[in-house]
């Protein structure tokens, strides 16, 4: 190799060290904040850190926005974005899904799905609309009817 392409390679590696990519961390949630969207990682380490208040949505702020919250004991990746600033970018147990839009929020948990738009849910628009079908309505099958409720409730909270 020729001493100036030596050079050349050499001080790319000094960019890319200096500048490089994120760091990226395993480890193991240990506190959940399902208000603000943060958590506390154990580090996979010799000494078990923990890093607190890892971001589990992009911005630190407002709601507008995806949010996944992981199972405490699940495992994780978390990438330093800048000096004590992380970020949760992958885990393997998750306890919800929330994705915000407006005033439109639809939730996903293992208990069910939750759309909402301000005040008013899908599940209790559901829940009304059969609740007057009985009121007003004689129908042959009452019973099933009533038997929707119960797959509306497994199905939404």
């Amino acid at each position: 190799m020729h001493p100036k392409e030596k050079e050349a390679r050499d001080r790319l590696r000094q960019i890319a060290a200096e500048h490089g990519p994120l760091m990226l961390f395993d480890g193991e949630v240990v506190a959940v904040d399902d208000t603000d969207y943060f958590c506390d990682v154990q580090l996979d380490t010799d000494d078990n850190a923990v890093i607190p208040q890892v971001r589990l949505r992009a911005a630190s702020i407002g709601n507008q926005s995806i949010d996944i919250l992981p199972a405490i004991g699940s495992e994780v990746v978390i990438a330093k974005i800048a000096e004590d600033d992380y970020i949760l970018i992958a885990a393997d147990e998750i306890t919800s899904y929330r994705v915000t839009v407006g005033t439109m929020v639809l939730t996903v948990m293992d208990t069910g799905f939750s759309i909402t738009n301000g005040t008013n849910s899908l599940n209790d628009i559901l829940s009304a609309i059969i609740a007057q079908m009985l009121e007003i309505y004689a129908p042959k099958n009452i019973a099933g009817i009533n038997a929707i409720t119960p797959q509306i409730n497994g199905l939404l909270t």
